[in-house]
This record gives C-alpha cells, structure tokens and sequence, in this order.
C-alpha cells in the first residue's frame, strides 16, 4: 500500500500528506492507499490495527469538511482493519 498521493496538484498532495501525518502520532503503524475516483474525489483508506474507526475519523474530520467548503476538494477517509 502507498501513501503517495495521485494528486492532481501541489496543494491537493500536501493536503493528503497532512492527513497522513495527522493520523501517524495516535496510529503509527498506518498505512495508506490512495486512490482517484472516476468523479475525482479522493479516497484515503488508513489501513490500522484499532477496532475503532471513529478514532480516525475524529481526527480528520474538520480538515476534509473545511476542504469540501473551502476548495469543493472531496477527500473520503476509510478506516479499515488491518487483517490478523
């Protein structure tokens, strides 16, 4: 899985990038996929071990509405459970 970012500018890449490092201090063993609808959103999914998903979403939830209002960039964050 890769965290690089399919960006289709600057500003969206640094912008996934925050996400990811917002996420990495409470999970550091995450990882990240990326990847570009054919609508052009973004799909973020955090690959963790926590049987929680809220906790991620907690944490970025303000920052991809802000993105949505601000800039009409649509980045969906899906918590996933890393399989055993």
């Amino acid at each position: 899985m890769s965290g690089s970012a399919p960006a289709n500018d600057d500003a969206t890449a640094r912008f996934l990038e925050e996400l990811q490092e917002t996420i990495r201090p409470k999970f550091p063993e995450a990882t990240f996929d990326i990847r570009v609808g054919p609508d052009g959103r973004f799909y973020l999914t955090v690959y963790t071990e926590s049987p929680n998903d809220f906790e991620i979403q907690d944490l970025v939830v303000e920052r991809t509405v802000d993105a949505t209002l601000e800039r009409d960039l649509k980045v969906h964050v899906l918590p996933r459970r890393r399989r055993a």
